[in-house]
């Protein structure tokens, strides 16, 4: 039987993944970050699907099929990840609005809307 995926440890081996893509950053070793990207990719699409199979159903709607077109990212002291969208209801030609979809470590998940990206 296959264990169930763990958000901390998932999370912990992203944010190490990170720190190696910003060592080949500097490095400008661009192989070494594809491969590091594909790792990271994987982990993402995973916590994505824990986050739909865990959301509630207003969140539920407005989540696209993958996480593929959102931006992420991750709180290293909240311990959350961030899934970050356009808000195509609120987002004008002069303006666009973001919303933020997060998941913490204990499956927490909420939205952030009009999300500031700083």
């Amino acid at each position: 039987m296959a264990s169930k995926p763990n958000l901390k440890n998932m999370f912990q081996e992203w944010n190490e993944l990170n720190s190696k893509t910003q060592e080949s950053m500097g490095n400008f070793d661009f192989a070494n970050i594809k491969k590091i990207r594909e790792s990271q990719n994987k982990i993402e699409d995973t916590i994505y699907e824990i986050l739909k199979e865990n959301a509630p159903e207003n969140i539920k709607e407005i989540l696209p099929e993958t996480c593929g077109e959102m931006e992420v990212g991750y709180d290293t002291e909240g311990e959350a990840f961030y899934f970050v969208m356009i808000d195509e209801d609120d987002s004008t030609d002069e303006e666009i609005k973001l919303n933020a979809i997060t998941i913490d470590t204990n499956k927490k998940i909420s939205m952030i809307e009009d999300f500031k990206i700083e």
